[in-house]
């Protein structure tokens, strides 16, 4: 009998549209134990800010300690589009961090990694496509490096006080 860790259709998927990346995500947060590190142009296109997501998120936080850190270019759209997301945020501050990527260091793709272990992959931010692997780190080393060379080179940290909350 074949593990899962051992079946290639358990721990690799494609996603075709919109739910299906939504659905990745949601197992893609419930997978994570330690961090969750997401590259993304501005959080539209995946329901960053709603009430199931950010509950899902709360959940990791607070009873798995998961730490979360976000990287976008699109800062503006968390304060007006995301309440959910800026009141975590604030709630949670210890424990998620977003920042607006330095201009010019944000890749060409988004990308979700968790625990260097799971990555959701789309290759730019209108499209649903992309693809899900878990429990392959030969696939999400990079991605993660990537996400830490960017994270490194520091960029503007969005505080919900600036957004009067």
């Amino acid at each position: 009998m074949q593990s899962p860790q051992s079946n290639p259709s358990e721990n690799q998927r494609a996603l075709i549209s919109w739910r299906d990346v939504s659905a990745a995500l949601d197992e893609l947060i419930e997978k994570t134990q330690r961090t969750l590190d997401v590259v993304d142009q501005s959080l539209a296109f995946q329901d960053w800010g709603t009430k199931a997501r950010c509950g899902a998120l709360m959940v990791a936080m607070r009873e798995r300690r998961v730490r979360v850190r976000m990287l976008i270019v699109d800062t503006q759209m968390v304060s007006t589009e995301l309440p959910r997301l800026l009141q975590l945020l604030k709630t949670l501050g210890h424990q998620m961090t977003i920042v607006a990527a330095p201009e010019g260091a944000f890749p060409a793709s988004n990308f979700v990694v968790a625990d260097q272990q799971h990555v959701l992959f789309r290759p730019n931010s209108v499209r649903s496509t992309g693809s899900l692997y878990f429990h392959n780190p030969y696939k999400s080393i990079g991605y993660a490096h990537t996400f830490e060379v960017i994270w490194q080179q520091g960029g503007r940290r969005v505080f919900p006080e600036a957004f009067g909350l």
